[in-house]
């Protein structure tokens, strides 16, 4: 998820922030214990968001152990264990991580993606069992996407959607057990938050993307035009446009977060749904402009 789904920590109270990095620990254990060591190496914080969101739904109190690793051998960590909704968030990350690598591997080559392939070919064949009409859904979405950027397609609208779709495909865990209709709040919010984050990505990396070639749907969508536009111009002509977008997306992925039944971590997790995805709209969109500018 590229690493824009994070809590707003200034926010955040002592006991929820030892209760996210519990959840992000917990992901790390679940891959040691069903994995092995290697796979930990695609860990990230953004699958906390995930565990927190279908973990809310549990109204059991999650088992939690305070204990050393060896990337923190000082000092115990908290741990959230044995909790459903973080193993099926940690199967996801690494589902994703792998097809990313495969990406990767296709379009640039090298050494460490090809490495990284290697590394999660058994783990993958797991999945594969696992979820296997989830794996060929997002395999599907990510082709799809693949095709897009390579016809150049000058639609955001198009350009996101398969992204969108395989988000929402992630936050539908059948596998938990839910009813359909948490099933499609949960899809929506994986919908809604798919988009706004490739959005936000697109609109953070205009500058390489521009420098590079490589594709960006908003300097097609708009007509970016080098040496007749500078780049802080352009963000300026469309910033208006984006910041509506975002913020709708994360309008309609509140909308669905409301009609759940939450039973616990609500704090927690709307931490992140209304501060810290809105702090990090506020922090991309003002990139590059007269915002940005640092005080002498």
């Amino acid at each position: 998820m590229l690493g824009y789904v994070v809590p707003d920590k200034p926010e955040l109270k002592i006991r929820e922030f030892e209760l996210y990095s519990g959840y992000y620990c917990g992901l790390c254990k679940s891959v040691k214990q069903r994995y092995g060591q290697l796979p930990r190496i695609v860990l990230n914080y953004d699958s906390v968001f995930l565990a927190l969101v279908l973990g809310a739904l549990g109204s059991n109190i999650e088992n939690i152990k305070h204990e050393r690793c060896p990337v923190h051998p000082l000092k115990k960590r908290t741990v959230v264990y044995n909790e459903a909704a973080v193993d099926y968030a940690a199967d996801m990350m690494l589902l994703l991580a792998y097809f990313n690598l495969m990406d990767e591997k296709r379009d640039e080559g090298g050494i460490k993606p090809a490495a990284g392939v290697i590394m999660l070919k058994k783990t993958y064949k797991k999945l594969m069992k696992s979820y296997p009409e989830k794996c060929i859904m997002i395999q599907g979405k990510l082709e799809e996407l693949a095709d897009l950027e390579e016809q150049k397609c000058a639609s955001l609208d198009r350009a996101a959607e398969p992204f969108a779709k395989l988000m929402e495909e992630v936050f539908s865990a059948e596998s938990l057990g839910y009813d359909s209709k948490t099933l499609e709040l949960l899809g929506k919010i994986g919908y809604h938050t798919g988009k706004w984050i490739y959005l936000i990505d697109a609109y953070d990396d205009l500058e390489e993307n521009a420098a590079n070639g490589s594709y960006n749907p908003l300097l097609l969508q708009w007509d970016y035009q080098p040496g007749k536009e500078s780049m802080t111009d352009f963000r300026e002509r469309i910033k208006e446009r984006i910041e509506f977008n975002l913020l709708f997306y994360l309008a309609e992925l509140s909308k669905a977060w409301d009609q759940l039944d939450v039973q616990r971590n609500r704090e927690l997790t709307e931490n992140i749904i209304y501060s810290g995805l809105l702090r990090k709209t506020e922090e991309i969109l003002k990139k590059g402009t007269s915002e940005d500018e640092k005080p002498l």
